[in-house]
């Protein structure tokens, strides 16, 4: 008795093809640094706006990456992203001149089948107007929703690429105003972080690893005697130096730890999850560095003063670096370029 032949496979969504110029697209999208992070009113109002120039319930900033659609800003819609292959904006991405409508998505049948469309989203009709950056590539789109079949006026069609536009010029904006602030963190000398990163991030380890309850290691980094090399071969020449400890401070931490010029010729090393031990280990191997670096006019060593704690919830940051700052004092007194383990007040 033969077996019936297996029913035919559920019809699903029609997948955009790429972009010609996906690779740049996607490098494009990223420099903007804004993937996954939180809500900003400036993205949300220009949601409310689309939504309420073209009477639709739903509106979206979308951003396409490599494997989703990501929502920036979102207005009648729930999740925060979905795959890219039920995207309609993937699809509008490929012409970024025109703004792409689905009247009626039940008679399209790019859509009829797409899981947006056949499930508790309900969507009818569609428009988005593509995110064109200055480069020409089209990384998203402003669009709008609905669950009635229709079509945009003129004027709303007009209103959607002038929200587009205001969309990437938010954009832009945000990554002047993060590049503006990045400068003003960096040490212009030697391209470390500067004193203000280091408060920067020793605040926010210090919060984070209070509340996961792990260690977090400091380094304070003095070189020996660094006077001495302005004094007797100017002060390019210590320049230099500067510069070179900093490259070999950058190679001998993980990508996770922080190195900063914290003053003059002293550096600290923030180094998160680090135990006693490990944050040792790590001072020993700076300390080693920059003991074995070739130096062009004479050998140049380092002291390390090392702390590492278990954040309590009466002290802050500043306890730590105090701890390694007493550390480093003692490795001087003792000798210098050699490493010293804070091990109390006393």
């Amino acid at each position: 008795m033969s077996s019936a032949p297996p029913p035919p496979p559920e019809p699903g969504p029609q997948t955009a093809a790429l972009p010609f110029n996906e690779a740049e697209r996607l490098n494009v999208l990223r420099s903007y640094g804004v993937l996954d992070t939180g809500p900003e009113q400036a993205f949300d109002d220009l949601t409310t706006l689309a939504s309420a120039v073209c009477h639709a319930p739903m509106a979206l900033i979308t951003l396409v990456d490599q494997d989703r659609q990501w929502f920036k800003a979102r207005q009648g819609i729930d999740m925060p992203e979905t795959p890219r292959e039920i995207s309609f904006c993937a699809h509008a991405i490929l012409q970024p001149d025109t703004l792409m409508e689905v009247p009626d998505t039940h008679q399209d049948a790019r859509f009829v089948h797409n899981p947006l469309v056949t499930g508790a989203a309900a969507v009818r009709f569609y428009a988005g107007a593509p995110l064109v950056t200055p480069q020409g590539v089209a990384i998203g789109t402003v669009c709008v929703l609905d669950h009635h079949p229709r079509t945009l006026s003129e004027t709303e069609r007009r209103a959607l690429y002038s929200l587009a536009r205001q969309v990437v010029a938010q954009l832009e904006l945000r990554q002047a105003v993060a590049g503006l602030e990045l400068q003003g963190m960096t040490d212009p000398l030697t391209a470390a972080w500067n004193r203000r990163a280091f408060d920067k991030r020793l605040r926010e380890e210090w919060q984070r690893h209070r509340q996961d309850g792990r260690a977090l290691g400091l380094l304070m980094v003095d070189l020996d005697f660094f006077k001495r090399i302005n004094d007797d071969f100017g002060h390019p020449a210590g320049d230099a130096v500067l510069v070179q400890v900093a490259g070999l401070l950058q190679a001998s931490v993980r990508r996770s730890d922080l190195v900063a010029r914290y003053g003059g010729e002293e550096f600290a090393v923030v180094l998160p999850d680090a135990d006693p031990a490990s944050a040792q280990a790590v001072a020993e191997k700076v300390r080693r560095a920059i003991e074995q670096a070739p130096w062009p006019n004479r050998p140049l060593t380092a002291s390390v003063g090392v702390a590492s704690v278990l954040p309590g919830a009466e002290a802050d940051g500043s306890a730590l670096v105090a701890a390694a700052d007493k550390a480093l004092y003692q490795a001087k007194q003792a000798g210098r370029n050699r490493v010293q383990l804070f091990g109390g007040w006393a």
